[in-house]
């Protein structure tokens, strides 16, 4: 049990060291597009912003200074509430990183 708490504790430090993997929610519903995007201020999940792109038009969401992990919650969260809309919404993969 020990031993497995200090591997957890060990991979969320290393975690962070690492930058942030691009997060792209493209959702469609019949010639319409909406992309749900988050943003990174740096090389770190953290500030990150949650960009919605409506109609050629983006705005933001959700922000936040501190809290890894929370604009990833936010636009996944957001995409399940587009698909309760009737949007298929699919989860864009990023290119490995070099």
């Amino acid at each position: 049990m020990r031993y497995a708490v200090m591997l957890i504790g060990s991979f969320a430090i290393c975690s962070s060291a690492f930058s942030a993997e691009p997060v792209k929610y493209i959702c469609t519903l019949d010639k319409a597009e909406r992309i749900i995007e988050v943003s990174y201020s740096g090389e770190k999940a953290a500030p990150c912003a949650v960009n919605y792109t409506k109609d050629g038009t983006t705005q933001k969401l959700w922000s936040y200074e501190m809290t890894e992990g929370q604009c990833e919650a936010k636009a996944a969260e957001f995409a399940e509430k587009q698909k309760g809309w009737g949007w298929n919404c699919t989860q864009e993969k990023s290119p490995p990183q070099k």
